[in-house]
């Protein structure tokens, strides 16, 4: 069953909204400075408390939005973003 996938915005505290995700999601692409991509078997509620970006327990370092991504994408970027999308898709 493929993963939904998720970008990550971070708008304040980035390295440690980065390390939280690298913590509970070793696998997430870090495509910009403040923007992360994950896959996960999750809702984006749950990605978000996992980057520390909850109500529930806020991580007053991190702040940000998480953005579901619907499958439809396009554009020119460096061939790991590409690779890392289409294996992302396929677990």
């Amino acid at each position: 069953m493929p993963k939904n996938l998720f970008a990550v915005v971070f708008t304040e505290g980035r390295e440690k909204g980065f390390a939280n995700l690298k913590d509970t999601h070793p696998k997430a692409y870090r495509l910009t400075d403040t923007v992360a991509l994950v896959a996960a078997d999750a809702l984006s509620g749950q990605v978000a408390k996992d980057a520390g970006l909850s109500r529930d327990e806020p991580d007053e370092e991190a702040r940000g939005v998480v953005f579901k991504l619907n499958g439809s994408y396009t554009g020119y970027s460096r061939q790991t973003l590409w690779e890392w999308l289409e294996e992302a898709e396929e677990e």
